[in-house]
């Protein structure tokens, strides 16, 4: 990075469709008081600011190209820093620069700068949000269209924007619900962790843009072999995660293996990839750390023993 651009009286951040962190500036770092350097922008974020930059920053970006005057709230080693970020895109990296803001409540900040993202993404809503105290006020007919409106929003927090899958935080609430019905009832219960084999060189071969659909294909391939009372995540980058409810150990590696052969043997739009599986199953005593905890050891047998491998924690 150039001497000038590293000091500049402003942030200066670079990050890639996964939203992982590839340069950012010394006035950033010192801003925020970082010690170790940080790898993808939830780190810099607060809970609320990550909920809506995940929400409006990808479709919005993928849209038009940049980000005009999102309004988020850092961490930093002090405290909370609210910040106006202007974003745009060049040659497959996002480009970003953050400016310090007087502090205001945050609920405030990101309640109005929601309204004014979502005018620019999507029309339609941004009118139904227009009207939204208007509606309340009518007949009954109308109130029905505004819980419908928020019934989709509400799927916008919960849902990956690259692949449809739903989002880590979907998944951390929907287990923890799981794993209390396990506890009471010894219903079973299974995790799998996916992992695409060297997806580093897929982008570093073919572009992110081409990742990208790599993500999307097997986020098609994967929903594809669940059924409806399964759930499938992507927990970022290239790992999903697959709960099975009412599924033990056998029947959890055997769908393990279906989804394996089937991304092996499948075809793909542009580059063909196979994928790496850590299988687990809860025990008593088991929480969601733990679980993935398991599932996560498995998946790294899998991939220190060759790739295109599935691995269960109790082998």
């Amino acid at each position: 990075m150039e001497e000038q651009l590293n000091t500049a009286p402003c942030g200066y951040l670079v990050i890639d469709p996964a939203n992982c962190i590839i340069e950012m500036n010394e006035t950033l770092k010192n801003l925020i008081g970082a010690t170790e350097p940080l790898t993808h922008m939830h780190d810099l974020l607060t809970v609320a600011s990550r909920v809506y930059f995940q929400t409006y920053f990808t479709p919005s970006i993928n849209t038009h190209g940049k980000v005009d005057e999102m309004y988020l709230t850092l961490k930093s080693a002090t405290g909370r820093i609210p910040v106006l970020m202007n974003a745009a895109e060049r040659n497959g990296r996002y480009e970003c620069v953050l400016l310090a803001m007087t502090v205001r409540q945050e609920y405030e900040n990101e309640l109005l700068q929601a309204k004014r993202q979502a005018e620019k993404i999507n029309q339609e809503t941004a009118e139904a949000y227009d009207r939204l105290q208007e509606l309340m006020k009518e007949v009954e007919g109308k109130k029905r269209e505004v819980e419908k409106l928020n019934i989709q929003l509400q799927g916008l927090t919960v849902t990956d924007p690259l692949t449809g899958l739903k989002n880590r935080r979907y998944l951390d609430d929907k287990l923890l619900h799981l794993i209390e019905e396990s506890s009471k009832t010894g219903s079973p219960l299974a995790v799998l962790v996916v992992d695409i084999d060297h997806f580093k060189h897929v982008n570093d071969t073919y572009g992110h843009l081409t990742g990208d659909v790599v993500l999307q294909e097997l986020a098609w391939k994967l929903q594809a072999e669940l059924t409806e009372q399964d759930i499938a995540a992507r927990m970022g980058g290239e790992e999903f995660v697959i709960v099975l409810p009412n599924t033990d150990k056998i029947d959890a590696w055997h769908k393990a293996e279906q989804i394996r052969e089937t991304v092996e043997r499948g075809s793909w739009k542009h580059v063909k990839i196979t994928i790496s599986i850590g299988v687990a199953v809860y025990e008593a005593g088991d929480d969601s750390s733990s679980l993935f905890a398991k599932a996560d050891r498995a998946l790294y047998h899998s991939k220190n023993s060759g790739r295109n491998l599935v691995t269960a924690s109790w082998q």
